[in-house]
């Protein structure tokens, strides 16, 4: 009789970890991409990339497809779709290291989450880290002429980081049910149909083609998106949701270490501090 091998856990965490890393450098990318691209079209672009390549892969799961894989698909990818137009908004606004560590407050989102839509309980560490992090939200955001500063750009990434919460809890809940394949290229699709969807209505076409628009584009959908939302849909399913968040808001790290290597970004002081509490709460 053949027996099913047991994958273990640390796989999922490789896959999450690598997925951290892309996404670290797709703050870059989005930054760059933002330069020839409304955000938008921007968004649409990188997911029919990722969708072309997804169906190219995983076409044939798609013959097996149910309405409960749809109704899954479409949730997540709707979230993803939010959250990645907050967080492409807010980058016309923030520092890529600010808005990095302001997109890993949804860690601190999904356990609140999961408890309000699957009435999972509440640890004790999970608000002591919400305190530390609303402090670290607080030095993030002071400036030395106007102490406290709060703009369009911090709304903007707050309220994406909440939407990724919801796709993280999502994806926490479903993958442990239905095909991650599936899952996988209908969430693409999605964010899809809703970038090209609300760009046709907000934004005006790009012109022309060139190297400084295909090169971000190009990093943002094979590998930011294709590569590192199925090795992150995959990943889930072996770890939990939480677990799955704390080792995904390592993208803030390598998101503001890239931003200082490739940007020539500085940090200052109370940046420094903010940044440091928001790790420190994430851990």
């Amino acid at each position: 009789m053949n027996k099913t091998r047991k994958v273990p856990a640390w796989v999922g965490d490789v896959l999450l970890i690598i997925t951290a890393v892309v996404w670290g450098g797709g703050f870059i990318g989005v930054a760059k991409s933002l330069d020839t691209l409304g955000p938008f079209y921007m968004i649409a672009l990188r997911f029919l990339i990722a969708s072309i390549l997804m169906l190219i892969v995983f076409g044939k799961k798609l013959k097996k497809v149910t309405r409960n894989d749809i109704w899954a698909g479409i949730w997540s990818g709707t979230f993803l779709f939010l959250g990645f137009a907050g967080q492409t908004l807010a980058a016309k606004y923030l520092s890529v290291g600010k808005l990095a560590f302001l997109t890993a407050l949804n860690v601190l989102i999904v356990p609140f989450l999961a408890r309000l839509v699957f009435k999972e309980h509440i640890k004790k560490h999970n608000i002591i880290a919400s305190i530390i992090a609303v402090i670290g939200f607080g030095f993030l955001n002071l400036t030395k002429d106007t102490g406290f500063s709060m703009g369009i750009g911090e709304v903007l990434a707050v309220v994406g980081a909440i939407f990724f919460a919801g796709q993280i809890t999502a994806l926490g809940h479903y993958t442990k049910k239905i095909d991650v394949c599936i899952l996988s290229v209908i969430q693409m699709i999605v964010c899809c149909i809703l970038g090209f969807t609300c760009a046709i209505f907000l934004e005006a076409p790009p012109t022309q083609l060139n190297i400084e628009m295909l090169l971000p584009v190009g990093y943002l959908g094979v590998f930011s998106t294709f590569v590192a939302f199925l090795c992150q849909t995959i990943g889930q399913k072996y770890t939990s949701a939480a677990r799955a968040a704390i080792i995904l808001s390592l993208e803030s790290v390598f998101g503001t270490l890239f931003s200082v290597m490739l940007l020539s970004e500085v940090l200052t002081v109370t940046m420094t501090i903010g940044s440091f509490l928001i790790l420190l709460s994430v851990v």
